[in-house]
C-alpha cells in the first residue's frame, strides 16, 4: 500500500512561511500507531490524516497528530485540509467548497476557497466554545520558564488563565511585544511551571505596537510537552485566546474581527484571522481562518506495519 500526501503552510499565502503541514490522504487502512509513527516521520508540529467519516453527516474524517501524540482539535490542520480538500475537488479559481469534517472533537463546519493552482484560504467554525478551565502557575515559575522579568508578567491589559477550546493552553499575557523576542525556554523550569498532572502548552500574548491596527495582538507559542519546541501558528491556541478576549476586553454586542500574528521571532510570519460574534455580552460564535500553501507533494512508499 502506498498513500498520497501533500505538505502546506498554514496562516500564510506565501510559500516557506506561516506552519508546514502534512496532509496524508485515504488513510483509513492505518491504526493509531501507524499514524503516530507517521507523524513523527514528518516530524512537523501537526500532521492531519483523511479519512471517511464514521458519522452519516459528515463528509470526511480527520484525525490530528503531533510528533508525540494525537489531538482531539486543532486549527492549522483543520484549515490546511480545507484547503487541500477544496484543490482536490476541481474547483476553479474563486471557487467555494463547504465541507463537515469529523474530528475528534466533534464535527467542523469549513469553507474552502481557491486562490490559485497550488494555494487557498478556509475559514471554520469553532465547535466548542472557549471556557476556562485553570488558573496560571505563579509569575515567578513562568518568569523562569520563559527566562523573562517577572515585572514583565504585569502591567498588561488582560489577565492570563488556562483556557481551552479542545486542546487546554496557559494564555501568558506579557507587557509589550519586545518582551516576546527576549523569551528563551528552560526547559527544565517550564516543566515545573506548565507541566504536573495537567500538562499545558505556553501561548504567550502581548498587544500589537502603535503602528499595527488596535485589534492586532502578537503571540508565541511553546509547546515541548507536545514535541514541539515552539509553533509558527496555533489555530486551537487562538480559540482558547478568543474565549478570554470576549471576557475581558469589552468587546461590545455583534461581530468583531480580531488578528493575530506569530512565528514572527521564527521567520515563519503567520496571520490567523479570528471573527467573534457576542450575544447577550457572551461569546455567542467563534469562526477562524487563514491562507495556505502547497509546497511539496509526495507518495508514502513505507507504511508501519508492512514489509518493505
Amino acid at each position: 500500500m502506498s498513500l498520497r500526501y501533500a505538505i502546506y503552510d498554514v496562516f500564510t499565502d506565501t510559500a516557506l512561511a506561516g506552519n508546514p503541514l502534512a496532509v496524508v490522504f485515504g488513510a483509513d487502512g492505518l491504526d493509531d500507531m501507524a499514524m503516530q509513527a507517521i507523524a513523527g516521520e514528518f516530524n512537523l508540529s501537526e500532521t492531519v490524516f483523511i479519512t471517511e467519516p464514521k458519522g452519516r453527516d459528515a463528509d470526511y474524517g480527520l484525525r490530528i497528530f503531533t510528533p508525540v501524540d494525537e489531538l482531539p482539535f486543532a486549527g492549522h490542520p483543520t484549515v490546511g485540509a480545507t484547503v487541500a480538500l477544496t484543490l482536490a475537488s476541481g474547483a476553479a479559481e474563486g471557487d467555494r467548497r463547504r465541507f463537515v469534517l469529523e474530528e475528534t472533537v466533534g464535527d467542523v463546519t469549513a469553507d474552502g476557497r481557491v486562490n490559485g493552482p497550488r494555494s487557498g484560504s478556509a475559514r471554520f467554525f469553532a465547535p466548542k466554545l472557549p471556557e476556562q478551565v485553570g488558573e496560571l502557575p505563579d509569575f515567578g515559575a513562568i518568569a523562569d520558564a520563559l527566562d523573562i522579568m517577572p515585572g514583565d508578567l504585569m502591567d498588561t491589559s488582560i489577565q492570563g488563565g488556562i483556557w481551552s477550546a479542545g486542546v487546554p493552553f496557559a494564555i501568558v499575557p506579557v507587557r509589550n511585544a519586545d518582551v516576546l523576542a527576549d523569551i528563551k525556554l528552560d526547559l527544565a523550569a517550564f516543566e515545573t511551571a506548565f507541566g504536573g498532572e495537567m500538562p499545558v502548552c505556553a501561548y504567550v500574548v502581548a498587544k500589537a505596537s502603535a503602528t499595527e491596527h488596535t485589534t492586532d495582538w502578537r503571540t508565541r507559542m511553546f509547546g515541548p510537552n507536545l514535541g514541539i519546541h515552539e509553533d509558527p501558528a496555533t489555530g486551537g491556541a487562538a480559540a482558547a485566546f478568543a474565549g478570554l478576549l470576549a471576557e475581558q476586553t469589552g468587546l461590545g454586542e455583534g461581530e468583531h474581527g480580531i488578528a493575530l500574528y506569530q512565528g514572527v521571532e521564527m521567520g515563519r510570519p503567520s496571520l490567523i484571522r479570528l471573527r467573534l460574534r457576542m450575544e447577550g455580552g457572551k461569546l455567542a460564535e467563534l469562526m477562524l481562518g487563514g491562507d495556505a500553501v502547497k509546497i511539496a507533494e509526495g507518495e508514502l512508499l513505507a507504511i508501519p506495519g508492512e514489509d518493505a
